[in-house]
């Protein structure tokens, strides 16, 4: 299961990479063209669609390798066994505001699922699914965070600011130096 689980991180690393690159290329050309007179319709709509989907993986990859910023100035201050409350108090409050993206998301893809980008002859559903699905992905990565902090002892946490195996390996290498 761990390495399906990482082929999957690894595909949605990749397929994040390909859309930031569609999206510089597709601009780019779109942006060439517009000016020599021969603008590209539909490469507006397919951009806004491709950075839709980037966002949301990008969200995912970043709570997965914690890479999103911080501001624990203020945590740093309790002994490790508050910091360990706070912190998984902040992860069950993310995974319910996912859950609601999920449901809600759902329900506005299912909403929309008949309007259509008309440059592009497809379903807005393909722009908003990324809401459910993005929020459904995190939502597991939150979950897996969540799990590697209460197994986590209390000692550890005051010491290195949380569970070493959520930490980026680079920060990991950089701190034991």
């Amino acid at each position: 299961m761990k390495k399906l689980y990482e082929k999957f991180c690894a595909l949605e690393q990749w397929t994040a990479l390909l859309l930031l690159a569609g999206i510089t290329i597709l601009v780019f050309i779109a942006a060439l063209t517009r000016t020599c007179g021969y603008p590209i319709n539909w490469a507006q709509d397919t951009a806004l669609v491709m950075f839709a989907w980037m966002c949301f993986l990008g969200g995912d990859i970043a709570i997965r390798t914690t890479g999103l910023i911080g501001v624990d100035l203020f945590a740093k201050m309790f002994p490790g066994p508050v910091q360990k409350f706070l912190d998984i108090l902040f992860k069950i409050l993310i995974l319910v505001f996912l859950a609601v993206l999920v449901v809600y998301g759902y329900q506005y893809v299912v909403g929309y699922a008949r309007r259509m980008i008309t440059t592009l002859n497809i379903s807005y559903a393909w722009v908003t699914s990324c809401v459910p699905v993005g929020a459904a992905l995190m939502f597991v990565n939150t979950a897996i965070n969540l799990v590697k902090s209460i197994r986590t002892p209390a000692e550890k946490w005051a010491a290195s600011g949380g569970p070493e195996e959520q930490r980026p390996s680079e920060l990991q290498s950089g701190s034991e130096k």
